[in-house]
């Protein structure tokens, strides 16, 4: 045990120890809180100057930000300082540790100032942020409109340019207008003086008017047919000199010295023109001259016009074969052909500068494109003219003609409207043959057009000319075979190898320039760039295949009867052609204009067309694309519009369907009168469907319309294996029960009915099988006499009452509002069923006709309806048993007992009195029954005699009837005693047309009394009228 000395020895020296430690914590501390201050210090003037830096800039607001965070990052730390340094003894007694911690306080409250600071800078630089996404919004805003209304005076103002251009193009040509006219006056003045100088002045001055700049085409054109009427009047001088004796030579030389050279050139031209008509010089010297010096007009729309002149005024003047200008050394038709094609040459290049050349005023590129393409007829005068040439033979037109107008004049030129515009003006202006014998020469040339060029459109024009010819052709050759006999078929058939080939070349062709080629894939689905004529292009492509389908079923045969085995595959090869286009041009399905998309539809709408129109069921099976096209059109629109359109076709041609395949076909063919659109079974019913449930509205009459063509196609099934019509029959069925409730109610009926024919067909070759057997039994002596084996069917009559009780079930069960038609229904089915001899299965039909009686219907005129459908069919069988008869003509007379009226009820008894008065079912006892009990109905009204009296004259009728078919049970004694009670109720009758009409019914019935000589009957005469 330690002494109490040594005990507080020990406690001395470990408070000493913990003093010093205090102490020497305490120095470090007073070290600490002096850099504290100095960072903050720090922190306390970048803060400052951050805010001024964010008031006063503003820019770089993201870096300030970034600043910010650093600073505060700063002060979090210095937080956690201040944290550690918290947690040291407090329980010191020295006085600086106290000031210590008081200074750390102050150093607290300064940071949280300084945490505020930060906090107040952070909210001005979001509200500084926000301004300036609030003005960029505004400035952008404002720049959209500033944009606008830009555009909007840029269009007033253009407008405005465009009036004042317009005005001016009409005073200049108004004032030309007259001074043609004025100089015209004096020059046709001047010819009556004789005055040959000053007819050449003032030819010129009215020529001069063409030297214009300042007007556009349009109105140039104009002014060119004012000078042409005035310049027609110095022609006639002309040749007035030229009959009187004057040299042509002379007059052609004295021209020439006019003043400017467009004058000069059109009198050159019309004193040329009589020139080479006087003879006196060479057809081939005159006009090589004139070609040459036109050249000296290189102005586009002055060149163009002159040009134009040029081969209006001699194209009759050509040395041609025949012609009076080829005698004597006066030229060839070489000659005349190197003079047109020059021509050509020329004023083509003059027409593809017209773009280029500044014409009145600046008009924008697709103005002056427009302008131009209104200009092209005056550069095809000279190749219509060259195709008029006698001379130009298929040989000609093969080595002289064609390879010097494709390679000088198409290639050479390398734009795209000329080239387009001249292989179409080819295409147009010569013989057809021409184009058969040359057909490669003119492909390739096709190949090597500029790229912008539509080859589809020339191809397509190439196509429409052979087609026409073909038929034509084929026209006359019908016509001659029945005279001409073999030979002309074997011409014939090699005329379809010809078409064969023809067509082979011309599907190399478009597979090389729209298939293999990217002429027509922009972006291969991607939309075409702006001012990008892609799905223009597209357009003309489609239309480009749906001649070419017309193409080839012209040449290769249309009738099944002459068409070439190759024809199937060739227009396989079409169709496919295009869907592989297509699948490279996806973006037309999805753009947003509608008329392109329709556009583009329509096409494929009569490529399908086409083919169907064309084919029959069993050819069109052997395309199985036909339906990958057909997929490509709107499911309720063009491909509906196909469908129904074929089936015209089938119904007017009588086409038949013989096959389940071929069923199957069609079906497939005319989806969209089947069934909904499958990509739209999760959506509501269609408007269609809808609008046939509410019963009202144009939809519903459409609706109706289209599903009651569809069902006409069951009355083309046919085939004389009744085992294949039963198959056909269930294809149809199976396609029907899935169409939906709104379409079966069009669709299954007449299918139920051509199904009833077949069991009776059926059932009718069952018995005359059975009658042949029994022939060949009794005829074993006479082995002649044999009528031969009969098929037999594997289907019975009672497979297709069953497949029929099916659908008329179906039917009964989804369309409440086709009750009485399913009542009609069951009832035919068994008088069918009876007719075949099957009493279980028509008293089914009837039981079942029953049912949907008792279930679905409930309106008084329906249930009446039924009724009568019920009285009529059950007295029309013959093979019911006893009992079942009666039990099925009771139910019926319940049925009638509990109709609604009274007079309903009183007629319906009545009717019902004659099923128990069948020819093999009488009862004479219920007969009488029936009767008695319409007349106590009929006597139980009360409203009024009127009412009674006409059911009392049925009554009677009904008696009489009855009477006369010997029934025991109607005695003369009900006769006399209904005729007493209709005389009583006919004179209490107020006079008025009821009365008139029932007494003239009464007197009626008695005379027919009389003539059967009904003695015991006391007949009485008829009231009188009062």
């Amino acid at each position: 045990m330690s002494s109490p000395s040594k005990t507080n020895n020990s406690s001395n020296s470990s408070r000493l120890t913990a003093m010093a430690q205090l102490e020497k914590a305490a120095r470090k501390l007073t070290l600490y809180s002096r850099a504290l201050r100095e960072q903050l210090t720090r922190l306390r003037e970048e803060v400052i100057a951050e805010k001024q830096a964010v008031l006063t800039s503003e820019d770089d607001v993201s870096e300030s930000t970034a600043r910010l965070q650093e600073i505060e990052e700063l002060m979090a730390k210095l937080q956690l300082d201040i944290d550690t340094l918290s947690v040291l003894p407090s329980s010191r007694d020295d006085g600086n540790l106290a000031a210590r911690r008081q200074e750390l306080e102050e150093l607290e409250e300064e940071r949280q100032e300084e945490l505020e600071l930060l906090a107040h800078i952070r909210a001005m630089l979001q509200m500084h942020q926000n301004a300036h996404s609030k003005m960029q919004r505004m400035i952008a805003t404002l720049t959209k409109e500033l944009h606008r209304v830009r555009q909007r005076e840029e269009t007033v103002v253009l407008a405005a340019l465009r009036s004042r251009m317009v005005k001016g193009e009409e005073d200049l040509l108004r004032e030309a207008l007259q001074t043609a006219r004025d100089q015209g006056f004096r020059m046709k003045r001047a010819a009556d003086a004789g005055d040959q100088p000053a007819v050449l002045k003032h030819a010129a001055e009215v020529l001069r008017e063409l030297r214009t700049s300042l007007l556009s085409p349009k109105k140039y054109y104009q002014l060119y047919m004012q000078v042409m009427d005035e310049l027609r009047h110095f022609e006639s001088y002309v040749e007035e000199q030229q009959q009187a004796g004057a040299s042509m030579r002379v007059l052609y030389e004295r021209v020439q010295s006019s003043g400017n050279v467009l004058p000069r050139l059109y009198l050159l031209v019309t004193v040329g023109s009589v020139y080479i008509k006087s003879r006196e010089a060479p057809a081939r010297d005159v006009l090589t001259d004139l070609v040459e010096m036109t050249k000296g007009v290189q102005y586009p729309l002055r060149g163009l016009f002159l040009r134009h002149y040029l081969s209006l005024s001699v194209r009759d003047k050509l040395p041609d074969t025949g012609s009076v200008y080829e005698q004597s050394g006066g030229g060839t038709v070489s000659d005349a052909i190197n003079f047109l094609l020059q021509n050509l040459r020329e004023t083509n290049q003059l027409w593809i500068r017209l773009q280029h050349q500044k014409i009145g005023t600046s008009r924008p590129l697709p103005v002056r494109e427009k302008e131009r393409m209104e200009l092209r007829l005056l550069v095809g005068t000279s190749l219509v003219r060259l195709s008029q040439m006698e001379g130009v033979t298929s040989s000609v037109y093969a080595e002289q003609v064609l390879p010097r107008l494709l390679d000088d004049v198409v290639l050479a030129c390398k734009d795209a409207m000329a080239q387009q515009y001249l292989m179409d003006c080819i295409i147009q202006v010569f013989p057809d043959e021409f184009h058969l014998q040359n057909l490669n020469k003119f492909l390739e040339a096709l190949e090597k057009l500029q790229p912008h060029v539509d080859v589809t459109v020339i191809l397509t024009a190439l196509l429409e000319r052979l087609t026409k010819f073909r038929e034509a052709q084929g026209t006359l050759l019908s016509v001659d075979q029945q005279e001409a006999g073999a030979d002309e078929q074997t011409k014939f058939e090699h005329e379809q190898q010809e078409g064969l080939k023809v067509f082979q070349q011309l599907m190399a062709t478009t597979s090389k320039l729209l298939l293999q080629s990217s002429r027509y894939i922009v972006g291969k689905g991607e939309p075409p760039s702006e001012g990008d004529s892609g799905e223009t292009h597209l357009a003309s492509v489609l239309h480009f295949f749906v001649t070419f389908a017309t193409f080839t079923l012209a040449w290769l045969g249309k009738s099944s009867k002459n068409r070439n085995p190759d024809t199937i595959a060739a227009l396989q090869q079409v169709v496919s052609g295009c869907l592989t286009l297509l699948r490279e041009r996806t973006a037309w399905r999805v753009d947003k204009d509608k008329q392109k998309r329709q556009l583009m539809v329509s096409q494929l709408e009569s490529l399908a067309l086409t083919l169907l129109r064309a084919l029959t069921i069993q050819d069109l099976m052997q395309v199985p694309v036909l339906r990958e096209l057909l997929a490509l059109m709107p499911w309720q629109g063009a491909w509906k519009d196909v469908a129904l359109a074929w089936i015209r076709v089938l119904l007017a041609r009588h086409e038949r369907v013989h096959t389940e395949q071929q069923m199957d076909f069609l079906l497939q063919i005319l989806a969209p009168l089947v069934r909904d659109d499958p990509s739209e079974l999760q959506s509501p019913p269609p408007a269609t469907a809808t609008a046939t449930e509410a019963g009202k509205g144009k939809e519903a009459e459409t609706f109706e319309a289209e599903q009651q063509t569809l069902a006409k196609i069951v009355h083309l099934v046919t085939n004389d294996d009744l085992d294949v019509k039963f198959r056909v029959f269930s294809v149809a069925r199976r396609a029907f029960l899935q169409s939906g409730v709104f379409r079966i109610r069009f669709t299954l009926v007449p299918l139920i009915y051509q199904s009833l024919t077949l069991a009776r067909d059926l059932a009718a070759h069952s018995k005359e099988k059975s009658q042949t057997q029994g022939q060949e039994i009794t005829a074993e002596t006479e082995p002649t006499a044999s009528t031969g084996h009969t098929k037999t069917f594997a289907t019975t009559p009672r497979e297709v009452l069953q497949f029929v009780h099916e659908m008329v079930t179906a039917l009964a069960s989804k369309q409440d509002a086709l009750s009485v038609s399913c009542v009609h229904l069951f009832l035919q089915c068994a008088l069918v069923a009876d007719g075949c001899a099957f009493e279980a299965v028509a008293y089914e039909f009837i039981t079942q006709a029953f049912i949907v009686y008792e279930d679905q219907i409930t309106l008084a005129r329906e249930q009446w309806r039924a009724l009568e459908l019920m009285v009529s069919s059950l007295r029309a069988t013959h093979n019911l048993s006893s009992a079942n008869y009666e039990v099925l003509a009771t139910k019926t007379t319940q049925y009638a007992a509990r109709l609604f009226k009274k007079n309903e009820q009183a007629l319906m008894v009545l009717n019902c009195a004659h099923l128990f008065w069948h020819p093999s079912q009488q009862d004479g006892k219920r007969v009488r029954e029936c009767l008695q009990r319409s007349l106590r109905i009929a006597d139980s009204i009360k409203d009024t005699t009127s009412n009674q009296v006409p059911l009392f004259l049925e009554i009677l009728e009904a008696y009489l009837y009855f009477f006369e078919a010997q029934t025991p049970e109607v005695t003369q004694n009900y006769l006399s005693g209904l005729l007493a009670l209709v005389k009583d109720h006919l004179e209490n009758m107020e006079h008025g047309h009821m009365r008139r009409e029932g007494e003239f019914r009464y007197r009626a019935i008695v005379r027919y009394m009389d003539s059967l000589d009904i003695s015991d009957v006391v007949l009485s005469t008829s009231p009188s009228s009062r």
